[in-house]
């Protein structure tokens, strides 16, 4: 017999931007205004000493990589507004979700203080990225 699962999995946010309003969002304006202050639920130690906060971590937490530094996050998160790889879901300025790659893993950043812009981010598997007819969220080394 077929198991059935008893949760269901959330969404995060309801996709991409479309593709005419994402050609029409200023990306530079926008990237220069985010911020990655990442979060100690999903840090384990040893901790890069660019986080000012000692993890706690939660047992439900995806693990990001603790070798990652605060600006190489914070590189990602920009390189990946400028891709326009941001959800239609914007909470006053900035986008609810945005979508990228660090290390070679897809990440999700999440916005975490609408008024500063700031977010924090954790792994995910490929298959949870939302639909990408314009091919935004292909891996660095697939893009043209």
């Amino acid at each position: 017999m077929k198991q059935v699962l008893r949760y269901r999995r959330k969404t995060k946010g309801n996709g991409l931007l479309a593709h005419d309003a994402a050609m029409a969002l200023d990306v530079e304006a926008l990237a220069a205004r985010v911020s990655y202050v990442g979060s100690g639920e999903h840090k384990v130690r040893p901790l890069d000493p660019s986080f000012d906060f000692s993890p706690a971590l939660r047992s439900d937490a995806s693990r990001c990589d603790p070798g990652v530094t605060r600006e190489q996050a914070q590189a990602a998160l920009r390189q990946a507004v400028r891709l326009r790889c941001v959800s239609e879901d914007f909470v006053g300025d900035f986008p609810r979700y945005v979508w990228g790659w660090l290390d070679g893993r897809p990440h999700i950043a999440r916005l975490d203080n609408q008024e500063q812009g700031a977010y924090k981010a954790w792994p995910i598997g490929r298959e949870e990225f939302p639909m990408d007819r314009g091919g935004r969220l292909a891996p660095p080394e697939e893009k043209p």
